[in-house]
């Protein structure tokens, strides 16, 4: 193994996880808030953060497999870091998804009642050429 450049890839790695911990936390407030943009800019980011992540795992596997950093108690610490961060930042993105999720399905919900009150009304002209909208008869007739 080469000593260096694997102890500066765990470093790489340690440090990206911690960065992408952070930004799903920044998610977790930006999807309280609904703030759309916000999210676009940091969903961009998370990716990216992803990719850098999955760069630095591929480099790493090149030089030692997972089960001989755990091994080597040179590594063996901060391998159970790293894997800790990863279930974390794993579980995080799950209440992400999960918030994301319910909130796709309340605006189905919205959508749906707002389709079904359209659909309820009709909309006419009267003399002047106004619009008027009328609630539709429900089959009672005086």
């Amino acid at each position: 193994m080469n000593n260096m450049n694997l102890a500066e890839l765990l470093n790489q790695q340690e440090a990206e996880l911690n960065k992408l911990h952070s930004l799903l936390s920044n998610e977790l407030a930006i999807l309280k808030n609904r703030d759309i943009e916000l999210l676009e800019n940091a969903a961009a980011e998370k990716e990216a953060c992803l990719n850098d992540i999955n760069q630095v795992d591929q480099s790493i596997k090149q030089l030692a497999s997972f089960d001989e950093l755990k091994q080597d108690q040179t590594y063996a610490e901060q391998v159970t870091r790293i894997a800790t961060l990863l279930s974390e930042c794993k579980k995080q993105n799950e209440v992400n998804g999960q918030i994301i999720n319910n909130s796709q399905i309340a605006m189905n919900r919205f959508k749906a009642m707002l389709q079904q009150s359209i659909a309820n009304n009709s909309m006419t002209y009267d003399e002047k050429g106004r619009t008027n909208v009328k609630a539709t008869s429900i089959g009672i007739k005086a």
